[in-house]
C-alpha cells in the first residue's frame, strides 16, 4: 500500500509541480542572447547576462535638477525582487513606494542612489487609504521646476484619491487630487511656472468633465509660489480635481474633436493603417512642452496615450490672459514605423524635441510571440513583429515646413525594454532610462555626438546594497551600435511561425 501511494504523490507532483517549472523557466526569445544585437534588443536579458541588477521593482519616472546636479528617479513599490532576500538588492518592504536621488558629476555619471522621500507608513489593516494620507503612496509622475521643487505625482491604489505632491527640500505639501479611479501623469512645469498634467482614466461615474480623462492646465498659479495643503477631499470634491491654488482648464478630453485637425479625428483616437478606427485610448500620460517663442507664452504640448496601439496627442496652445488658447491639435502618425506602443513617460530634449517611452515591451518567446503582439498585428492588417516595439521614440516638429505632421524616430540604440521614460542630461548625451516592472534594471546611454541619439552607448548597472540602504552604482557597458545596426538587426530576425 506504501509502494501505491508514492507512485500516486510521484505522479500528481508530475502534474502539480510541472506547470510552476515551466511558468517559472526563462522563455525561449526568437534571437539568442548570443546575437551581436542583442544588447539592444533584449537589453535587460543581455544586461543581467553581463553581470547587472536585473532587480528593481516599478521603476518610474526620472527627473533632473541641472543647477543642483541631483537626478530624481520614482519607484512605486519596494517589494518582490527588491524585497525577496535574493540578489543585490534586499531591501525592507515598502507598499508605498518611494523617491531616490543621485548626485551628478561632472560627466553627467551617478554612483549612488539615496532615499529621498520616503512613502507609508503602510496599513494593511485599513479598508482605504492604507498608506499614509500625509505622505506620498506609488510615486510615479516627477518634475523639477525652474525653482528646483520636485513635483510628485500618485499612481496608487493606496489612497482612494490619487495626489500631486510639492517637495522643496525641507517639506512636502499636498498641492492637487485627482478624481476617484485617476492616477496623476505628465507633470510638467513650463520656465515660466505654468503647471500641466494629464488625468488618466477617471471612473465614468465622476461628474463632468472628469468622467473621461484630460488633459489640463493649471491657471492663475506658478509653481514657486506659495500655498496652504489641500486637504484630502471628501463627497463630491472627490469625483472631480481640486487643487490647493489657482484654476483648472481643461485642454483636451478624451473622444471630444480635435480643433483644425486636417484628419477631423477626437482625442485618443487611433485609426489603423488601412484608416479604420481601431480604438479610443482613455490614458493620457507623459506631457511635453515645446514653446515656439521666447516667453513661452504659446508652442506645441505633446501627450502621451498609453494603449496598444498607442499614440500621442498634439495641440498648439497660445496664453491669453488668464487661461490657454487651444488653436489646433492632432494626433501624430506613426504609420513610418509600424506603430508605436503603450506610450508612458515623455522628456524634453535640450535641442527642444519630445522623447516618449514605449512601456512593457513585448515578450517576444517563440511560444507566443504572435499572441503578445494580436493589437499590433490589427493595426498593421498583417503580422507584427514584436522588435518594433519597446523603444523610445523621438517627436519632431519640421523645422523646415516640408511637412505639417510631426516627423517620427524610434531610437533604437537606446535599447529595447519597459521604457517608463528616457530623460537626456544637459551634456546633450548622456541619458537615464526608467525600466518599469518587476526585475528590471537601471539603464543608461551615452550618445556618440551631442544632440544626437542616433549612434551611442548602452550601460546598465551592478548595484551594491549598503548597510544604510544606499545603493551604491557600477556601470557594465553593454554595446556600442547605431539606430540603423539594429533596425538592421530587426528586419533580419526570423519570426517562427
Amino acid at each position: 500500500m506504501k509502494k501505491v501511494w508514492s507512485v500516486l504523490f510521484a505522479v500528481l507532483a508530475v502534474f502539480l509541480i510541472a506547470p510552476f517549472q515551466v511558468w517559472a523557466a526563462e522563455p525561449e526569445l526568437l534571437i539568442s542572447l548570443d546575437d551581436p544585437m542583442a544588447a539592444f534588443l533584449e537589453s535587460r536579458a543581455y544586461a543581467a547576462k553581463m553581470g547587472a541588477t536585473a532587480e528593481f521593482r516599478k521603476m518610474e519616472w526620472v527627473a533632473v535638477d541641472p543647477n543642483a546636479k541631483k537626478l530624481y528617479i520614482s519607484m512605486s513599490e519596494i517589494n518582490k525582487t527588491m524585497s525577496d532576500g535574493k540578489g543585490d538588492i534586499n531591501l525592507p518592504e515598502n507598499h508605498c513606494g518611494i523617491v531616490y536621488e543621485a548626485d551628478l558629476d561632472d560627466n553627467f555619471n551617478i554612483s549612488l542612489l539615496r532615499p529621498l522621500v520616503t512613502g507609508g507608513p503602510y496599513n494593511a489593516e485599513a479598508k482605504e487609504n492604507q498608506c499614509a494620507l500625509d505622505n506620498i503612496a506609488n510615486p510615479d509622475s516627477l518634475y523639477v521646476d525652474p525653482w528646483g521643487n520636485l513635483w510628485i505625482g500618485e499612481d496608487t491604489g493606496y489612497h482612494v484619491n490619487n495626489f500631486i505632491w510639492r517637495w522643496d527640500g525641507k517639506r512636502l505639501q499636498r498641492f492637487a487630487a485627482m478624481p476617484l479611479g485617476a492616477e496623476v501623469t505628465g507633470i510638467l512645469v513650463t520656465a515660466d511656472g505654468d503647471m500641466f498634467f494629464s488625468v488618466q482614466h477617471p471612473g465614468s461615474m465622476n461628474t463632468y468633465p472628469f468622467n473621461r480623462a484630460a488633459v489640463v492646465a493649471i491657471n492663475g498659479f506658478k509653481a514657486n509660489e506659495p500655498f496652504e495643503d489641500l486637504p484630502v477631499p471628501t463627497g463630491d470634491a472627490m469625483r472631480t480635481v481640486t487643487v490647493a491654488a489657482g484654476e483648472v482648464q481643461v485642454l483636451a478630453r478624451v473622444g471630444e474633436m480635435i480643433p483644425n485637425d486636417a484628419r477631423q479625428m477626437v482625442w485618443g483616437q487611433v485609426n489603423n493603417l488601412a484608416g479604420k478606427h481601431q480604438l479610443t485610448c482613455n490614458q493620457p500620460d507623459g506631457n511635453i512642452w515645446l514653446p515656439t517663442n521666447e516667453k513661452g507664452t504659446e508652442g506645441y504640448l505633446y501627450t502621451n496615450y498609453e494603449c496598444r496601439p498607442g499614440t500621442v496627442g498634439k495641440i498648439y496652445i497660445r496664453h491669453t490672459g488668464n487661461a490657454w488658447e487651444v488653436l489646433e491639435g492632432e494626433q501624430v502618425d506613426f504609420a513610418s514605423v509600424r506603430g508605436t506602443w503603450n506610450n508612458c513617460g515623455t522628456s524634453t530634449t535640450p535641442w527642444m524635441t519630445g522623447l516618449s517611452g514605449e512601456e512593457y515591451e513585448p515578450l517576444a518567446s517563440k511560444a507566443d510571440w504572435q499572441t503578445n503582439v494580436a493589437e499590433m498585428s490589427t493595426y498593421l492588417g498583417e503580422q507584427a513583429n514584436p522588435y518594433d516595439y519597446g523603444w523610445i521614440v523621438e517627436l519632431i516638429p519640421d523645422a523646415y515646413g516640408d511637412y505639417i505632421e510631426t516627423q517620427v524616430v524610434k531610437h533604437y540604440v537606446l535599447g529595447r525594454f519597459s521604457h517608463e521614460m528616457a530623460l537626456v542630461m544637459p551634456d546633450r548625451k548622456t541619458v537615464y532610462h526608467g525600466d518599469d516592472g518587476t526585475g528590471t534594471a537601471l539603464f543608461k546611454s551615452v550618445a556618440e555626438t551631442p544632440g544626437d541619439l542616433s549612434v551611442a552607448t548602452l550601460y546598465a548597472a551592478k548595484v551594491t546594497q549598503n548597510a544604510d540602504e544606499t545603493l551604491s552604482l557600477e556601470w557594465i557597458e553593454l554595446g556600442s551600435a547605431s539606430d540603423e545596426d539594429v533596425y538592421a538587426a530587426i528586419r533580419g530576425i526570423a519570426l517562427s511561425q
